[in-house]
């Protein structure tokens, strides 16, 4: 018996020597493969500085003729006062991103309480894009209707709910994930507000007989994230009443950050990983290929702008926090815990294109807009139900 006892501890060493033994011969691997990919890194950092002062220098004339020529003034129409008044406070003090809110397992995604609604603009790249073609449109709205109502189709942080119920709007916000929506819900303060928005999640079709007529629908950077686009727009179609409006903000497959995102998605799906629904964009169209999108799922295009600049978004933000995102910030992600200091991926690339710079830069956007729209970020579209007559076209054209 003695003798087995003896025989299995020293099988127990053994093991303990051989796992010790595995793991010293693994960390040296380990070390090695951090050492190249740190090495990697900082070429690929040494490649963004020449890059960041290339590119400085290409646009430093433009930026000095555009400061001494007071271009800014010529170019930037005004902005209505309403719009720079959506920035303003709408949120309890006390209920704030970092504070009471996240304190829940549940992580607060896409979170834009704080930014502009995108019914005026966004706050991206550096820049402050704002426009009026939504705006436009919400105004003729409560002209013709008098009690509007309005579907926010993936309505997420709620910004553009509450936005909509501010434009005097009965509101229902749909999401899929309900339990985030709701949590969204309870950080604003309504009670500065008529109403407060009908959240719903599940099924659009259940909301089918109870709402009609819905006279617009929204879809902001929504319609990119489903795996079956065209059966939640015909299903948006049928909701709304007869010559509705649909409001969507879609991306551009032709910009650098599509292209990363779609190869990024390649490289998930090869490895097995599976999708978190509603995060990452998997559908991918050209301005050309999404008013074919829409005008097939039955609506007719109205209005088709493009923003986020062509100069700002690929030149300046793809071309240069690309790399770094892909290359630079896990590594400095790994000496940040391992050094024990603050390491903020954001401002990291910030500090590459910051916003004095990226408002400069834009106006080069602004200028050259006729010639390079079609490499622009983002599709701003306004669409309108087919109406019966149209609908039966558009099936006789298909037939």
């Amino acid at each position: 018996m003695k003798t087995g006892m003896l025989e299995s501890h020293r099988r127990v060493r053994m093991t303990s020597q051989h796992a010790i033994t595995s793991r010293g011969s693994r960390s040296p691997l380990k070390l090695a493969v951090f050492l190249l990919r740190l090495g990697w890194a900082v070429l690929v950092l040494a490649a963004v500085c020449l890059a960041w002062l290339a590119l400085f220098l290409f646009f430093a004339p433009f930026i000095v003729f555009s400061k001494l020529g007071g271009l800014r003034k010529r170019i930037v129409p005004k902005l209505e006062t309403s719009c720079s008044a959506a920035d303003t406070a709408y949120l309890r003090t006390d209920e704030i991103p970092g504070t009471a809110t996240q304190t829940s397992d549940v992580p607060l995604i896409f979170d834009r309480r704080h930014d502009i609604s995108k019914l005026f603009g966004c706050n991206t790249r550096g820049v402050r894009y704002r426009w009026t073609l939504f705006a436009d449109r919400l105004e003729n709205l409560r002209r013709e209707v008098r009690q509007p109502v309005a579907l926010d189709f993936g309505a997420g942080s709620l910004r553009d709910s509450y936005e909509l119920i501010k434009q005097d709007f009965s509101v229902i916000s749909f999401d899929l994930n309900e339990t985030l929506m709701r949590r969204y819900f309870d950080s604003y303060d309504w009670s500065r507000l008529r109403s407060t928005p009908k959240l719903a999640a599940g099924k659009l079709s259940d909301l089918q007989e109870q709402e009609r007529p819905i006279h617009l629908v929204i879809a902001f950077d929504v319609i990119e994230h489903l795996p079956d686009p065209s059966t939640y727009v015909r299903a948006l179609s049928q909701l709304l009443g007869e010559g509705g409006l649909l409001f969507a903000i879609v991306p551009n497959r032709r910009s650098l950050f599509e292209r990363y995102f779609k190869r990024s998605l390649r490289r998930t799906m090869k490895r097995g990983i599976p999708l978190e629904p509603g995060v990452p964009h998997i559908q991918f169209k050209s301005p050309a290929e999404w008013d074919r999108f829409f005008q097939t799922n039955g609506f007719s295009i109205v209005e088709h702008d493009m923003t986020i600049g062509h100069f700002v978004n690929d030149w300046w933000n793809g071309l240069l926090c690309l790399p770094l995102r892909a290359f630079v910030t896990p590594v400095m992600q790994i000496l940040s815990l391992r050094g024990h200091f603050d390491f903020d991926a954001g401002r990291w690339e910030q500090r590459f294109c910051p916003e004095w710079l990226m408002e400069e830069v834009n106006l080069a956007d602004v200028l050259l807009k006729r010639r390079l729209s079609d490499f622009f970020g983002w599709n701003l579209i306004v669409a309108r139900k087919h109406s019966i007559a149209s609908e039966e076209a558009v099936r006789s054209t298909c037939a």
